[in-house]
């Protein structure tokens, strides 16, 4: 991520300026500090308790902390950025820390709020979206091939009683897998992966955000700037990709014109992406899926 930001080296101090949207427990920005320690610093994060942790880790090597979702734009007065770094990931704090149900590792209470102030649980969805809509969620966000089966299997098991607990939900995704898809491996995943994934992404609105985020960043990035996003899966990826494609190369026009496209305002740095290597994946497996894709702003 520092290697990402390299391009401040060459932009005056007054105009490098940092705004990490995920901030998380503050570990990239503590990299960055450390590598560019006249960089001012601003941390953002929808999760008020998560900032308030990366403020006791951090302190005043940030410059200004603000709870907000990234999609928002909680720091669109500070711009331009000669960097904007957005982790998709879910932190490991909220594994460690937090008791919210985002994992199925552990039996606690199905909430899967980054921002528990607001929004519904994703034991309130479970309890009140009707069997096609959860179907949904858990085909589109998820990717999940047996989200009919799940989902029918959540609203009649919820006409005995509630589902509160990943513990639960977990029940139900492993009753409903026959043992064929458990004995191939099924994509190398634990029966509930893809719900629990999809679940979060719903309660959350995370694609929305990043939409959202996708449309306003890149203006906000000074000349020379980079903006740095980090998924872990196909869905993330593929909007994060189409949205810096359409920066980089503009439709022409001009029905004249020898190409369909003309150079944008911006340039994809690294077009493939780069993706952890292997020595990465061993020291953290959960990084296999990440994919960091980057573009900066040439004009």
């Amino acid at each position: 991520m520092v290697e990402a930001a390299s391009c401040l080296n060459s932009l005056a101090p007054d105009a490098q300026r940092v705004w990490d949207g995920t901030t998380g427990l503050a570990g990239h920005l503590l990299l960055l500090a450390a590598a560019y320690p006249k960089a001012s610093l601003y941390a953002s994060d929808a999760d008020a308790e998560m900032l308030k942790l990366a403020r006791e880790r951090a302190g005043g090597k940030i410059t200004e902390y603000r709870q907000g979702n990234f999609g928002e734009n909680p720091f669109r007065d500070k711009a331009p950025f000669a960097f904007i770094f957005f982790d998709l990931g879910i932190s490991s704090a909220h594994f460690d820390f937090f008791e919210r149900g985002f994992s199925f590792r552990f039996d606690q209470p199905l909430d899967m709020r980054m921002n528990a102030e607001s929004g519904i649980s994703a034991a309130r969805l479970l309890a009140t979206a009707e069997e096609k809509e959860l179907a949904r969620i858990f085909f589109e966000f998820g990717e999940e091939k047996l989200s009919r089966r799940i989902a029918r299997e959540i609203v009649e098991r919820r006409k005995v009683a509630p589902i509160t607990t990943t513990r639960e939900l977990t029940e139900i995704c492993e009753h409903v897998y026959p043992p064929k898809y458990k004995a191939k491996g099924h994509a190398d995943r634990y029966p509930a992966t893809r719900v629990f994934q999809a679940l979060r992404i719903a309660v959350n609105g995370e694609l929305d955000a990043l939409a959202s985020a996708l449309k306003f960043a890149p203006d906000q990035l000074s000349v020379g700037g980079r903006l740095a996003i980090l998924s872990f899966h196909s869905l993330e990826d593929r909007l994060v990709k189409h949205a810096f494609r359409d920066r980089a190369f503009i439709k022409e026009t001009d029905p004249t014109a020898k190409s369909n496209f003309k150079p944008g305002d911006y340039r994809l740095v690294e077009p493939g992406g780069i993706t952890p290597n292997e020595k990465e994946i061993a020291e953290n497996p959960r990084a296999r899926s990440a994919r960091l894709r980057i573009l900066e702003r040439i004009r």
